[in-house]
């Protein structure tokens, strides 16, 4: 029930942020969509470890959250791949946006980044909803278990 209600909030916030995304770019504004991206990013990735450890650290660093999410599932590398310069600059853009969208003035990100960027979140976005329906099925089996 727990691991229930924390994927309740926490995807919820990530799709809210994800469709903040939206919202930013259609107006131009690529800086605060590259945060909403972060922000989507990591509350789908605290998703994953709330719904398997109730625990979620209190950090911003998405390659942390992500290394810290592969004892659950290695699917994330499909969403976040780093084996080319242009994946690893994405990436790290991506990282920066954190901090970099609200208070460095000379911070730069276009609108092909955003666009780049979308397509990895959503599909973080099934990644993350798809292995935590199974966690869910397993914890049903288990409790299924235990009543009988």
């Amino acid at each position: 029930e727990r691991a229930l209600n924390y994927y309740e909030d926490k995807f919820t916030t990530a799709i809210d942020f994800l469709n903040g995304v939206n919202y930013y770019y259609g107006n131009g504004r690529y800086k605060m969509s590259s945060f909403h991206l972060h922000q989507s990013t990591e509350n789908f990735l605290r998703t994953i470890s709330l719904v398997y450890i109730l625990y979620s650290p209190k950090n911003h660093n998405l390659d942390e959250l992500i290394r810290g999410c592969k004892a659950y599932t290695t699917e994330l590398c499909k969403a976040f791949p780093r084996n080319t310069p242009e994946e690893e600059r994405l990436f790290d853009l991506l990282q920066r946006s954190y901090i970099e969208s609200r208070y460095n003035p000379n911070f730069e990100i276009t609108k092909d980044d955003i666009c780049a960027l979308v397509p990895k979140v959503e599909l973080l976005k099934q990644i993350v909803e798809k292995v935590c329906r199974e966690r869910f099925d397993y914890y049903d089996s288990r409790i299924s278990e235990m009543s009988e």
